[in-house]
């Protein structure tokens, strides 16, 4: 294997190890520059193409969000909403571009607290300004419907929502807000009110006339039946306003009251002439008997106030709830019960009775005494008086007969009222 071979100095020019030493170091600087250089090119060049990049990213995002920020601001103004702010700390009041647009304010009008509360209606000022000054302590006020009235005198409804916010320590240091138009919507519900008020009225009169006419088809059916042994031909309108009378007084004041209200006197007024339905299926011979009836013709007079009770039943089966036939069905069923047990058909006694029929009695009987019957003339008003107080707390509730005395001359002149509207009977027959 052959050496290279090394070539000789020169004589006289022996290298010195000094001049080595600075050589070396020279090329090592030059070499270490190089790398420096080359070290910090890729490194500027890293930095530009990372900055480019951030840049190009940052000019995305604001162009994002001013699209965003557009997008908020159109939608903003379709849903007529503007949203404000205020610092609790300067009470530094900032409001969004919407907020002129719903106020009507020129965009020279600088955010103003005051200028703000003079577009609220006058109507409407109090509770606004109170909930403003709240603001100021930091609460936060519930949701706000209220109106503004513009420039022009024309009418805005608005609806204000609030949300605080607190630092770490919890203390409130600023609040938000919405503010939106609701005009359109409020108004087409007060119109839709209006027209629910206009069908409300008309159901109710439509009502009311489909009622009367119910009503006054039972009482031609009541009256036709009353006629049979009625000689008056009016006992139960009577009786219909000694029930009125009777329910009245004892709510103004009696241990019953807690059980009458408007529409228990309504209900016992308008359902009494249902008290005797019954007796359309009692044979004539026995109706109009003018004597004492025997045992097996009572036992059938009896059966009346089932009869009238199991009509009005099958009628309450697709009424249920009704409370005019229940007062009713009460009354045809109960009203010959005595406070003592001693009346038919059930023997209830004292309270068992339903109070309905219990007022019921003791004005059927009133009435009965003082008109004329197939079986009996007519009664003074005085010995009527006695012969209910002789049935206290036998026959009739106790309650009952002290209201009907303390009262005599109110139910007296109900009768005689109606007494002196009776055409006299002729005293000859009339001719054919």
């Amino acid at each position: 294997m052959s050496k290279t071979a090394i070539p000789m100095l020169p004589a006289g020019l022996i290298a010195k190890p000094q001049y080595a030493d600075d050589r070396n170091l020279l090329l090592f600087e030059r070499f270490a520059d190089k790398v420096d250089h080359s070290i910090q090119n890729t490194l500027v060049s890293n930095l530009m193409m990372r900055y480019t990049e951030i840049a190009a990213r940052l000019e995305e995002t604001n162009r994002r969000l001013e699209l965003s920020d557009s997008a908020r601001l159109e939608a903003q103004r379709i849903a007529l909403l503007g949203n404000w702010s205020l610092d609790l700390a300067t009470r530094a009041l900032t409001w969004s571009e919407t907020m002129y647009d719903l106020l009507e304010l020129p965009s020279t009008q600088a955010p103003n607290l005051e200028v703000f509360l003079q577009a609220v209606h006058p109507d409407d000022a109090v509770f606004v300004r109170s909930a403003a000054q709240d603001t100021f302590s930091g609460s936060v006020p519930i949701d706000l419907t209220y109106r503004l009235r513009m420039p022009d005198g024309r009418i805005k409804w608005v609806i204000a929502r609030h949300v605080g916010v607190k630092d770490a320590n919890g203390k409130p240091v600023s609040l938000h807000g919405t503010l939106q138009d609701i005009t359109q919507p409020k108004t087409a519900e007060e119109a839709l009110r209006r027209m629910n008020d206009h069908l409300e009225e008309l159901v109710e009169a439509k009502g009311r006339e489909i009622y009367a006419t119910q009503i006054s088809t039972i009482y031609a059916l009541v009256k036709l039946a009353e006629s049979r042994d009625d000689d008056t031909g009016d006992h139960i309108g009577r009786t219909s306003q000694y029930c009125r009378l009777m329910a009245v007084l004892l709510r103004e004041g009696s241990v019953y009251a807690a059980q009458i209200d408007d529409r228990f006197v309504e209900n016992i007024a308008k359902a009494s002439p249902l008290h005797d339905i019954g007796k359309v299926g009692i044979p004539d011979a026995i109706l109009l008997k003018p004597g004492r009836l025997t045992p097996e013709e009572f036992a059938v007079m009896k059966t009346h106030v089932d009869i009238g009770y199991k009509t009005l039943a099958s009628v309450e089966k697709h009424y249920p709830g009704n409370d005019f036939l229940r007062i009713g069905m009460e009354i045809a069923r109960c009203h010959h019960e005595k406070w003592d047990g001693s009346g038919y058909q059930q023997g209830l006694s004292g309270t068992d009775i339903p109070l309905s029929a219990r007022i019921m009695a003791i004005s059927d009987v009133y009435d009965a005494l003082r008109s004329r019957r197939v079986y009996k003339e007519p009664y003074s008003h005085e010995k009527s008086s006695d012969i209910l107080m002789s049935g206290r707390g036998s026959h009739f509730d106790p309650v009952l007969v002290d209201v009907f005395l303390a009262h005599q001359d109110e139910f007296r002149a109900i009768f005689d009222t109606s007494a002196a509207h009776i055409p006299a009977e002729p005293s000859v027959e009339p001719q054919p």
